[in-house]
């Protein structure tokens, strides 16, 4: 019998006989995104595994986001001055700009 004791600074153990070598186990899985698709506004996100349970390829649908409007605005004021300086201009947004709540 091949026993030894083994110490260190925090612990005390023994080991014993080694033991027969196990079954080998199942291989590992390797997993591998297979495609990205945009999905239509509204939808929900999915990931599918079009693959097998060891060799997982993973198949995503995201949705795209719905598209805004382009923002408008009046020109409420233009003011110049001298030559050679900047002129001002103030802006108002259109009532479609607003923040919705």
């Amino acid at each position: 019998m091949n026993e030894k004791n083994n110490f260190n600074q925090n612990h005390c153990y023994i080991l014993g006989p080694t033991g027969p070598t196990g079954p080998q186990g199942l291989p590992g899985s390797m997993i591998s995104v297979n495609s990205t698709e945009t999905g239509p506004p509204g939808t929900s996100a999915s990931v599918t595994n079009s693959g097998t349970i060891h060799n997982v390829l993973l198949d995503f649908v995201i949705p795209r986001g719905d598209t805004g409007k382009a923002p408008t605005f009046q020109i409420g004021s233009v003011t110049t001055s001298e030559p050679g300086s900047n002129a001002s201009v103030t802006l108002t947004p259109n009532d479609n700009n607003k923040n919705k709540e």
